[in-house]
């Protein structure tokens, strides 16, 4: 009997050093801080976004965990189809590799809606005549891991169109 409770004993400590000896591995994991680029980090609103869009590179993430991509919503800025409770908009999303780097692209339905506002015609075709484009200025992009949490921040800024020469 003396060694059955000396084996559960044996047990329950080795248990304890092991959870103790993984949390202590893992909290600081947890409060990881990554790295975002956004690519280009400067931008002017254009069709061209369309096929060369903005991209977005992180470093720092759990391996193989989704990323959420976000533009904060500035105060006071408001977004057609944005609650006025809601403080981002997502832009893309990425899948971190076994290093935890992870790449994404904003689609053309997240560049229509978010950076130009447009309308969408009953044949969900985007109508640029309904469009309320973002204001030049600087734009907070965050990226989170789905399962971590972990998060980089960056930024990207709108800039006016170039001028056009007189003619």
């Amino acid at each position: 009997m003396r060694s059955y409770r000396t084996a559960i004993l044996f047990l329950a400590v080795i248990f304890t050093v092991v959870t103790a000896g993984c949390s202590g591995t893992m909290s600081p994991v947890s409060k990881a801080k990554a790295t975002l680029e956004v690519v280009p980090a400067e931008i002017f609103l254009s069709p061209a976004l369309i096929k060369s869009p903005v991209s977005f590179k992180g470093a720092g993430f759990q391996p193989n965990e989704m990323v959420s991509v976000e533009m904060v919503v500035p105060k006071g800025l408001e977004i057609k189809g944005v609650g006025k409770d809601e403080d981002a908009v997502g832009l893309a999303f990425g899948t971190a590799d076994k290093d935890g780097n992870f790449s994404a692209a904003m689609q053309p339905t997240a560049t229509l809606n978010w950076f130009f506002q447009v309308g969408w015609t009953p044949l969900l075709r985007p109508d640029f005549k309904q469009a309320k484009p973002l204001p030049p200025g600087i734009y907070q992009i965050n990226a989170t891991g789905m399962d971590s949490g972990i998060a980089g921040s960056s930024n990207l800024k709108i800039v006016p169109p170039p001028k056009q020469p007189q003619k």
